[in-house]
């Protein structure tokens, strides 16, 4: 199955993507207004030129580091930095990575070490900076935060860092791979194409090193979507393109098959079980559904959790779902919603809520919304189609 850019396309809890779990959820209410727009001048507009400092080309997740935010502008193959958190509509980056200016977007063939190709995720942990460069088939790690476009330390999924990878399946090679997170010195990425999650015990330093666990599938030279059965089950994984974890639970955006995964602990064998699914009513479903518990099949390629409540970008369904405590129990129903006034709609900017695809965004509505990040009462998302990121304060 193709991965969303085919398609049309973390972390120690201090300074862990400046996120610090306090024990109390922030709270969002349904259909709540934006409080900030990033990509654009205004909340009414939605282009994604011209090209310059203050513009996003379908973003993908944001990472925060203390007060600096990263915002990975995938279709101008570059990542944004902003040394604070903007708050005021429109604001031009600080800097950027991947490119040498703020009005360039080149893509580099063969790629470099200071370049991308369509990447995805990004996330942050220990002052190391991790990005999933995905069409060039592998992960970039540098070992300290980049402010400037430096050249990456470390490259996984090829030996070099100027030939794209094979994507072989193997315990070092990587394909379409979009999701990466890490914590308590353990590196997790989604590795897509391979439909499994890579873990590797330790932060790797030198290239192409081997993962050590993985997931999804029963060994590294597997690699078909749901082990090659009709259905999913609760070791199987088809085109995950989301992971996250709090050093304690792990999350799993398992896209073609409408869910999340979640494992109570961390996966120490291949091929795991997962202890639990949202998304879907049992491990062997995978229906697309509008409801406060259902998932949108193909849309669901990122996840954040802060280990007392959970987010996931329903993008299909052009919303936000948020549980404001972790969920205990199969297809348990979300508390909040975001990008639409209640669960049963899911039409992409939709102000009047008719049912009807809106022509213009509005401060609260939302159209592919793929990426989801909470950092203090601010949760970012990223509004893929409407070239935006969106900033909500909660309580």
């Amino acid at each position: 199955m193709e991965s969303l850019f085919l398609k049309e396309i973390l972390g120690d809890h201090t300074p862990h993507c400046g996120f610090k779990n306090t024990g109390t959820a922030v709270i969002f209410s349904n259909f709540q207004s934006a409080d900030i727009v990033i990509g654009q001048p205004n909340f009414e507009t939605n282009s994604s030129t011209p090209l310059s400092g203050a513009s996003l080309n379908q973003p993908g997740p944001v990472t925060v580091s203390g007060n600096q935010l990263y915002i990975s502008d995938s279709r101008n193959h570059r990542i944004l930095g902003y040394h604070q958190i903007p708050t005021l509509n429109g604001s031009t980056a600080d800097f950027v990575i991947g490119q040498t200016d703020l009005v360039s977007s080149n893509l580099a063939n063969p790629p470099t070490a200071t370049s991308f190709s369509f990447q995805w995720s990004i996330t942050s942990s220990n002052n190391r900076f991790f990005v999933a460069d995905a069409t060039n088939n592998r992960h970039l790690i540098y070992n300290s935060l980049p402010t400037t476009n430096v050249a990456a330390d470390v490259v996984l999924g090829i030996s070099n860092f100027t030939t794209v990878g094979a994507g072989t399946c193997s315990n070092t090679d990587l394909s379409s791979s979009e999701g990466v997170s890490s914590a308590n010195g353990k590196l997790f990425i989604a590795d897509e194409g391979h439909h499994r999650v890579l873990i590797w015990n330790t932060i790797p330093t030198s290239n192409y090193t081997p993962a050590d666990i993985v997931l999804g599938q029963a060994d590294f030279t597997s690699c078909n979507p749901n082990r090659g059965g009709p259905t999913p089950t609760a070791s199987s994984l088809s085109t995950p393109g989301g992971v996250w974890t709090d050093g304690t639970k792990l999350f799993v955006a398992d896209s073609n098959n409408g869910r999340v995964l979640i494992w109570n602990s961390i996966p120490t064998t291949n091929g795991q079980p997962a202890d639990l699914v949202l998304g879907q009513s049992s491990m062997e479903s995978a229906v697309s559904t509008t409801t406060a518990g259902g998932l949108f099949v193909g849309g669901v390629y990122n996840v954040f959790s802060t280990g007392v409540q959970l987010i996931i970008g329903d993008a299909n369904n052009h919303r936000v779902l948020i549980w404001n405590s972790i969920p205990t129990t199969n297809g348990q129903p979300a508390d909040t919603v975001l990008g639409q006034s209640n669960f049963i709609n899911n039409a992409a900017n939709d102000d009047a809520q008719t049912g009807v695809a809106g022509v213009t965004p509005t401060s609260r509505t939302l159209y592919s919304p793929y990426g989801v990040y909470l950092a203090g009462k601010q949760l970012f998302v990223s509004d893929f189609e409407n070239n935006r990121v969106l900033i909500f304060k909660g309580k």
